[in-house]
């Protein structure tokens, strides 16, 4: 049996957002965020190291967020 691969190597620290109500308040406040703030963020963390990454949980958690969060780490 293979081992599975190592992680792949972050080059910048992660900045995560976590946005979560139910799918039907908020609607308006959220689509602004993603269309208006997320992209600002983005640019602001970039432009200082940071990788920005904004999960709102009507699009499901990446891979990488879940697992930094099953282990503990940030």
């Amino acid at each position: 049996m293979n081992a599975a691969p190592p992680p792949p190597v972050r080059h910048f620290p992660v900045i995560r957002v976590f946005v979560s109500s139910t799918f039907s308040d908020l609607v308006a406040e959220r689509n602004a965020l993603a269309e208006k703030v997320w992209p600002e963020l983005e640019r602001y963390c970039r432009q200082r190291g940071f990788t920005f990454q904004a999960i709102d949980l009507r699009w499901g958690v990446p891979g990488e967020a879940g697992l930094d969060h099953a282990n503990g780490t940030s």
